[in-house]
């Protein structure tokens, strides 16, 4: 029996990684091995990977056994395979998980380490926009070695990142890199610049981040619309979790150059 299941779990997690690499491309061929068997024992902190280890394994065979539409797969198997290759780095570059009780299973409920990455999995599941799943995955490894982020705080984080746009991800990406920026009189540009109104959605998304609180005004809130800004906590704590420095600049160029908007978007040292 304990064979048959054996292979059962390899079928499912070899079917969730082919699934995976339609969109992320080659997969590792040890990513397998590593769900299976974790890690040797002589890999440092081969002692705590087992309790991730089995939480991605049985995160993977639930996937494989879900019913659902072949892109929705796809972005689901691709997150996943994506957050196991980063864990697996983790571990072999020798940082240890987290060693409160986000592993441990519950009397009368899962471990919220199962409960928080189906989460995150699901959101990434229906997530339209594909260029946020690598940040998904990015945000599950982390959340799995952060001690200082608890159960409550993951699923408010997950929350956001479902709200958030890829473009807005680029805007907490960019502030995230040059730590502060001035706005200049945005509000008077895009109010009263007939030519602005193409951009009007991009200027929308940036006082979103303001009024989500992942912004904020480093000389207090002014009237007529945000002048400067920082990133927040939440908003440093995004950033580093999911890692959005990774963003390539090609996809941040609009905000970069800022070619709609000629001398109202400046870095404040």
């Amino acid at each position: 029996m304990k064979i048959d299941q054996e292979e059962s779990d390899k079928l499912k997690l070899n079917k969730v990684l082919n699934n995976g690499a339609e969109i992320i491309g080659s997969v590792s061929g040890t990513l397998l091995g590593f769900l299976l068997a974790g890690f040797p024992g002589a890999i440092v902190g081969a002692a705590s990977s087992p309790p991730i280890t089995n939480t991605l394994k049985r995160l993977g065979t639930e996937i494989s056994d879900q019913i659902m539409a072949p892109r929705e797969k796809e972005r689901i198997s691709a997150t996943y395979v994506k957050a196991v290759e980063l864990i697996k780095g983790k571990l072999e570059s020798g940082d240890f998980p987290r060693s409160d009780e986000f592993f441990k299973s519950k009397e009368d409920d899962r471990s919220s380490a199962e409960t928080i990455l189906e989460g995150i999995l699901q959101k990434a599941k229906n997530e339209h926009e594909e260029k946020k799943l690598i940040y998904y995955s990015y945000f599950l490894c982390n959340i799995t070695f952060d001690i200082a982020i608890n159960f409550e705080q993951s699923v408010t984080y997950l929350k956001i990142i479902d709200r958030l746009s890829y473009q807005q991800l680029c805007l907490i990406s960019h502030l995230g890199d040059q730590k502060r920026l001035d706005f200049k009189d945005w509000g008077i540009f895009f109010n009263k610049n007939s030519e602005s109104d193409k951009f009007l959605d991009f200027y929308y998304e940036l006082v979103e981040l303001f009024e989500m609180k992942i912004f904020k005004q480093f000389d207090g809130a002014k009237l007529g619309g945000p002048k400067n800004g920082e990133l927040s906590l939440i908003g440093c704590n995004l950033y580093n979790l999911m890692e959005l420095s990774n963003i390539p600049n090609t996809d941040k160029n609009l905000i970069i150059n800022s070619n709609f908007a000629p001398n109202q978007f400046h870095s404040t040292p």
